[in-house]
């Protein structure tokens, strides 16, 4: 690997990131960011059109969150894994 990743896809890479000196404080800088992320809902389209002006929505729990997404078991974990490293790594 040449410098930090665009892209970090599973928890194993922010641990991967977190365990190099180098690139720690931007590895829990990205978790803090996807920690912040307020996606727990979503609007979900039931029937109708933009054109026609005529949508029916609904609210619902998000199938897919940001936490999902990078590798995690739930919000907790992710929240958990990043206190554990500021305490560790001695950042605020």
């Amino acid at each position: 690997m040449r410098g930090y990743p665009k892209h970090i896809a599973t928890k194993q890479d922010f641990d991967n990131l977190l365990a190099m000196p180098e690139y720690k404080d931007k590895a829990l800088k990205d978790m803090k960011k996807i920690q912040a992320v307020d996606d727990a809902k979503v609007i979900r389209v039931v029937s109708g059109s933009i054109e026609t002006e005529d949508l029916v929505t609904e609210e619902i729990d998000n199938p897919n969150p940001a936490w999902k997404q990078a590798g995690f078991k739930d919000k907790q974990t992710l929240t958990d894994l990043v206190a554990v490293k500021e305490v560790a790594l001695d950042v605020k």
